[in-house]
């Protein structure tokens, strides 16, 4: 018999007590064959969370200060406290897909010059405007084939993570995926995602504009200007720029904007107005709904105002260890 590779798998989590038992079950149905560490990687629940993984036996560790939670800090804290030869990143509101775990094992056995390997992704169906657009846009968002970076995760070979130094940046509130890609490939690596099913996804139920507060207020959207702070002065920072590109240009006409209204000149600002119409236009009629259409304005100006903040934002050092504990072993 073969000797089966040890995987550790990483579960970020922040009050996901409602999906973190389903979470936990279906990784364990697919690693029964493998020597196996499940690791939840909590930022400081404050739902029951912490108690719910503890009780399913896994290994549960928890961050200290609540002014460490972002996203790029969870999977780097589960890496602390991992092991074996690849890592498998999860959230705690996925389920992992049968099948999976066996063909990307396969792919990186073969294919030694890839760091990571991904899969197609499901999503239930979603009531706010950021998740009914991310669903419609599933196709770009995790493309199959080579990619530049594995949005959602993947199978990770923990080699190539340790050639790098670390897995995900602390400082990030959001993209730590993409800025892992492009670590990743600057350093030689590729990446895959597999035209087979990974995991099936639960959206968020806020209502649209109480997802847009609570997001602010997390500091998720001041994360495209965090993922160019990081890259600046690194070769990749033209795919970091690429990546928020729409966020850069919107803010750019955003000041152009600003600048037009202080001229008090009806002409000038109703013409640097048309832009704006002409993109709300054409997204009520793609998406055949004018609300679509102005949320679509106001969730991408918001992002681009954020990314001023992220640019601002303190920055650091992403291989310092954040302060956590162990909750359950």
């Amino acid at each position: 018999m073969i000797n089966k590779p040890f995987i550790s798998v990483s579960i970020k989590t922040l009050n996901e007590a409602e999906c973190i038992e389903k979470t936990i079950d279906s990784i364990r149905q697919q690693l029964t064959d493998y020597p196996h560490k499940i690791i939840v990687a909590d930022s400081l629940s404050t739902d029951n969370t912490q108690q719910l993984a503890s009780d399913k036996g896994v290994t549960v560790v928890s961050l200290t200060q609540p002014s460490d939670r972002c996203c790029g800090v969870g999977h780097q804290l589960g890496y602390l406290y991992s092991e074996g030869e690849f890592l498998l990143l999860m959230d705690g509101d996925m389920e992992l897909e049968k099948g999976f775990i066996d063909n990307a094992v396969a792919f990186l056995t073969e294919h030694p010059e890839y760091a990571g390997v991904a899969g197609t992704v499901e999503m239930d169906d979603a009531t706010n405007y950021e998740f009914k657009s991310r669903k419609q846009r599933l196709h770009k968002i995790y493309p199959v084939g080579d990619s530049d970076h594995l949005g959602g995760g993947g199978l990770y070979r923990r080699s190539a993570i340790e050639k790098i130094g670390y897995l995900t940046n602390r400082n990030l509130h959001a993209y730590e995926e993409a800025e892992l890609g492009m670590r990743l490939l600057d350093a030689g690596y590729k990446l895959h995602r597999l035209d087979i099913p990974y995991f099936s996804h639960t959206s968020h139920n806020m209502p649209t504009f109480k997802l847009l507060k609570y997001r602010w207020r997390s500091g998720y959207h001041q994360a495209p200007g965090e993922l160019l702070r990081s890259a600046w002065g690194k070769p990749y920072l033209r795919n970091a720029l690429k990546m928020v590109k729409n966020e850069v240009v919107f803010l750019l006409y955003l000041l152009f904007l600003f600048i037009a209204i202080l001229t008090f000149d009806l002409d000038v600002i109703g013409l640097a107005l048309l832009p704006l119409i002409a993109f709300i236009i054409l997204k009520t009629l793609k998406n055949r709904s004018l609300k679509s259409g102005i949320q679509s304005v106001i969730n991408l100006s918001v992002l681009s105002v954020g990314l001023l903040k992220g640019l601002s934002h303190p920055v650091r050092d992403p291989m310092t260890p954040p302060d956590s504990k162990v909750i359950h072993e």
